[in-house]
């Protein structure tokens, strides 16, 4: 009860600030709160009830804890305080993109501006404060603490409530992007990086003069571009064109029905004009840089801007008795306008091998079992382009097209390749006489060209 009038139902407080004291009757005497005013009065759900304190005014208000009872509320009303403003405050941190100075860049941050980039990677630079003057929140939506009975805490002290708005603004990358875009480069950035290391060979020009041929056929015989027949007839792999651009290697073994003699198994393409990939073709097996390819009959196959690639059974016959006989033929078109056919014989009584035909312009510096295309047939004699491209076949190292090199000869026997052209004919001759062979045995043909004729006909 409060002592010294009582106050109407819906009355206020209005008097000075507190005089008196706290008599024995428990109430107020004489003192008064300062311009702490009570919206509601005392009503019948008890002290406030379904009304609201308005905190504030020109005077004292209320501290918090007042008694909540009936489901009153105390309303953060206008109070007195400083007015609103605007305060900038940059975001911690590094980035790429616009500074914290940059206040009116992108505001909304990069979500809503910046076209829209989001925030997976883009982050605001900082953000712009806003704050208004204390305003009121509504009926029953203000502020309070639990606490004894209403306690005084001073003028303009009391509970408020201030409206703050926090707008981002500026756009940057963030650095953990700036770790992650190389790795959204690199596949883009491979490709590149693996040709850092690859030598590009200049397009060699286009060839100059006539075309001529080169043909080898059986054990193995040759008729070079300038028309020159010779023999080889020993095993090993030998260079048969030999050029800065072109390189074209035969590997030479024999078969069961040669007696020893060597004929054309293998025939390897390559150097600068393939930009050193190699292509070998067999009697049954085609393979580029190691991968089988023309695996079909007919088949096609190429490598862009390198070459072309035809099997079937199209082409001329390239050695005496093949009349009739299936044909299996690979056509090869280089560059510079080189033309390669492979003939194929798989009968299982002659064995295995092949033969060739090498249509191309003559090349400055070439040599090799076709001959050095000069015009001049007698330097493409057998010991002549031995002495120029070496007596035991191509050198193993990087021009070496094979797998593994063949020994030359055998035991502490001397090379076939290294009798004359003309007692080696006359061997053939003899020989062919005494065994009634169509193939001399070898072993008759070193007798005769190494130990002479009566040993070799004895």
């Amino acid at each position: 009860m409060i002592v010294g009038g009582g106050v109407p139902a819906g009355g206020s407080f209005h008097a000075g600030n507190v005089a008196g004291g706290i008599g024995s009757a428990g109430g107020f005497q004489g003192g008064g709160y300062h311009a702490g005013s009570y919206a509601g009065g005392v009503g019948g759900g008890g002290l406030g009830s379904g009304a609201a304190f308005a905190s504030g005014g020109p005077g004292a208000a209320f501290g918090s804890g007042g008694m909540h009872v009936g489901g009153g509320r105390y309303a953060a009303g206008a109070g007195v305080g400083p007015g609103g403003g605007v305060t900038f405050q940059a975001n911690p941190g590094c980035g790429i993109g616009s500074g914290p100075a940059d206040t009116g860049c992108c505001v909304g941050g990069p979500e809503t501006t910046c076209g829209g980039v989001g925030s997976a990677c883009f982050e605001g630079a900082g953000n712009a404060i806003t704050t208004t003057d204390w305003s009121y929140v509504g009926n029953g939506r203000g502020e309070y603490a639990i606490s004894p009975p209403y306690t005084y805490v001073g003028e303009g002290a009391g509970s408020f409530t201030k409206q703050t708005i926090v707008t981002p603004y500026g756009c940057r990358l963030r650095p953990i992007c700036l770790l992650l875009l190389p790795l959204l480069l690199l596949p883009f950035l491979l490709p590149w990086l693996l040709n850092l290391n690859n030598t590009v060979t200049p397009t060699p020009s286009p060839p100059v003069g006539p075309q001529g041929e080169c043909t080898i056929w059986g054990d193995p015989h040759i008729r070079t571009f300038d028309g020159q027949r010779s023999d080889y007839y020993s095993s090993g792999e030998y260079w048969i064109v030999k050029s800065p651009q072109l390189w074209i290697q035969g590997r030479y073994l024999p078969t069961k029905m040669t007696n020893g003699l060597a004929v054309t198994k293998i025939l390897a393409i390559g150097g600068p004009i393939l930009k050193n990939g190699k292509l070998l073709i067999s009697p049954t097996i085609t393979t580029w840089n190691g991968q089988q390819v023309l695996q079909g009959f007919p088949s096609d196959f190429s490598v862009p801007d390198l070459f072309s690639m035809r099997y079937d059974n199209v082409g001329v016959l390239l050695q005496k008795g093949r009349s009739g006989k299936a044909k299996h033929i690979v056509h090869v078109n280089l560059p510079q306008g080189i033309i390669v056919q492979v003939n194929r014989w798989t009968e299982a009584a002659e064995g295995e091998y092949i033969n060739a035909k090498i249509t191309m312009s003559a090349i400055p510096g070439m040599d090799g079992h076709c001959g050095n295309f000069n015009g001049q047939p007698a330097d493409d004699d057998r010991l002549q382009v031995r002495s120029r491209v070496g007596t035991t076949g191509v050198a193993a190292g990087p021009e070496f097209l094979f797998d593994q090199k063949t020994p030359v000869t055998t035991g502490n026997r001397p090379d076939i390749n290294n009798c004359p052209p003309a007692t080696l004919d006359a061997a053939k001759a003899d020989c062919k006489k005494k065994y009634s062979a169509f193939i001399p045995p070898m072993s008759c043909l070193l007798d005769y060209c190494f130990a002479g004729k009566a040993i070799a006909m004895q």
